[in-house]
């Protein structure tokens, strides 16, 4: 019975060979002629795919190394991929309308809890109308108003990393500590609502988020689980489903708690959002759940649900990876980090040291922006995204065919010696001159693309920066840092890919208190 089970499972199989290979002629045909690595079509890059996360980084990149001189193509099972390695050819991407669709791979966020929001929508026209929505809910009235709610967080959460610091060794793993000062940051300035994230408070967000990254990072890896169908057999299903509905459950807290708010103030103690950027900033602002809940005649409560948990993901996110990096990378650059200290003290002289920061202040922070921007470069929160391929093109010297998904690396465009390095220090050397004036216009301007760019980039660029300042700023002019014994050299500091960029065992560092004067 069981030979006999086998065997017609091998025929079913020899079959669909066979018809993915008559069907996919063209594809294979055109594919062939752009150069890549070996591998045999049903099988390519499927060895690498399957490894596990942190070795996968370090793996791919030797790969990416040897192509990078051109477009170079990967098999998976029967999907090409194209992978754009020069930034002409992903200025040419990014920037053309032809490519707003992102890959197919993104369904397996949409099936699980990022649902329809802006990252993941794939309908293009709804797209357009939510992302102007949320665009108001970054205003640059909005944004200077969150300075206050940054500083006063960025003060627990140096006060939270003094008293977690080891008493003897002054060791600390800083990632837990800052992802819950993130989360309360998003929380009460985007979303209007107290988590207590950093006091003890329900992290239930941040745990069950890595659940489904999890999922997301290995349904694309293992690709037959891109299937719903084959899906549904996985050991992992139904440890995400609970997640999701976790997370759903939270947000949709979030949306209630605000409507019966809005209810019980009035209309009149919300502002208009079109406001004057020159005008003064009032005690109460209009948050991106408010902006939501006034428009719900063009989103669904399902859609709002989406836009709030993709908003939550993005601010947690992303900035939690790159305060702790930046931290560590001041650990480990001890001149550095006095740059940084001096250049601080240089703003803070006149008057109180320990005044809370102004986005005046965030302005003249010029050093400290480029030490963010040279992490960002090394440790992007978004390691690799990609976009969907409708119709034949010629990109640099090769005709892609349609259906192919074009791939774009930032943590592997960002540290090629085509665009940085060529000096004493290397292109994986952290070094914010990197950020200079003269080094940046020598440089092709989509070579450094950390949080994407053209027309689908992050909305929220401009509060990353001026959280990260402020946070930034304010550990520093209350601690100093030093490497730890646990990760001595920046080498030790393992990551992984989870479709974001994340640290593996956490990222420790020594906090010492600064002697105020």
């Amino acid at each position: 019975m069981w030979l006999s089970i086998f065997t017609t499972f091998l025929v079913v199989l020899a079959i669909s060979s066979l018809i993915l290979r008559i069907k996919g002629r063209r594809t294979r045909m055109l594919g062939d002629r752009i150069p890549g690595p070996e591998g045999s079509f049903l099988v390519g890059m499927l060895p690498l795919a399957i490894q596990g996360s942190e070795q996968k980084i370090k793996n791919a990149q030797v790969i990416y190394r040897t192509y990078e001189k051109s477009i170079f193509k990967a098999w998976l099972l029967n999907k090409l991929y194209i992978i754009l390695t020069r930034p002409e050819d992903v200025e040419f991407v990014l920037t053309n309308p032809k490519f707003l669709r992102k890959a197919k791979e993104y369904k397996v966020m949409q099936q699980s809890i990022m649902g329809q929001g802006i990252f993941t929508i794939d309908d293009i026209k709804k797209w357009k109308v939510n992302r102007k929505l949320l665009t108001k809910g970054f205003s640059f009235k909005l944004l200077k108003a969150f300075i206050p709610i940054f500083y006063e967080e960025a003060l627990v959460l140096a006060e939270i990393l003094r008293d977690k610091s080891d008493s003897t060794s002054k060791e600390c793993d800083i990632s837990g500590p800052v992802s819950m000062a993130t989360m309360e940051m998003i929380g009460k300035t985007a979303l209007g609502v107290t988590f207590n994230a950093q006091k003890g408070g329900s992290n239930r967000f941040v745990e069950n988020l890595l659940t489904a990254m999890h999922t997301w990072e290995y349904r694309i890896t293992h690709p037959w689980y891109l299937s719903s169908t084959l899906f549904q057999f996985s050991s992992i299903k139904r440890k995400h489903d609970r997640s999701q509905q976790i997370i759903h459950e939270f947000t949709n807290d979030i949306i209630k708690r605000k409507i019966i708010e809005l209810n019980k103030s009035g209309s009149e103690n919300v502002i208009n959002t079109d406001h004057d950027d020159n005008e003064d900033i009032g005690q109460k602002t209009i948050t991106l759940t408010e902006i939501l809940l006034e428009n719900s005649h063009e989103i669904s409560h399902d859609q709002m649900r989406d836009e709030l948990v993709t908003l939550m993901i993005g601010g947690q996110e992303t900035t939690a990876l790159v305060n702790a990096c930046v931290v560590f990378m001041l650990a480990h650059h001890q001149d550095v980090q006095e740059k940084v200290f001096k250049e601080l003290e240089s703003i803070f002289s006149n008057g109180d040291r320990n005044r809370p920061v102004t986005y005046n202040d965030l302005l003249q922070m010029e050093y400290l922006e480029r030490v963010i921007k040279e992490t960002l470069r090394l440790f992007p929160p978004l390691p690799v995204f990609a976009r969907d391929l409708a119709e034949d093109m010629t990109i640099g010297d090769h005709l892609c065919p349609a259906g192919a998904t074009l791939v774009i690396t930032p943590l592997f465009l960002h540290s090629s010696p085509q665009h940085y390095g060529g000096t004493a220090r290397g292109p994986d050397e952290f070094n914010p001159d990197n950020f200079l004036p003269e080094a940046y216009r020598q440089r092709h301007p989509y070579a450094y693309i950390p949080f994407s760019t053209g027309p689908r980039n992050c909305i929220g660029i401009k509060y990353a920066m001026l959280q990260m300042k402020t946070v930034i700023s304010t550990l520093v002019r209350h601690h100093r840092f030093r490497p730890s014994d646990r990760c001595p050299t920046p080498d030790r500091l393992r990551l992984m890919f989870l479709t974001t960029l994340k640290l593996a065992d956490g990222c420790y560092v020594k906090v010492e208190p600064r002697e105020l004067e």
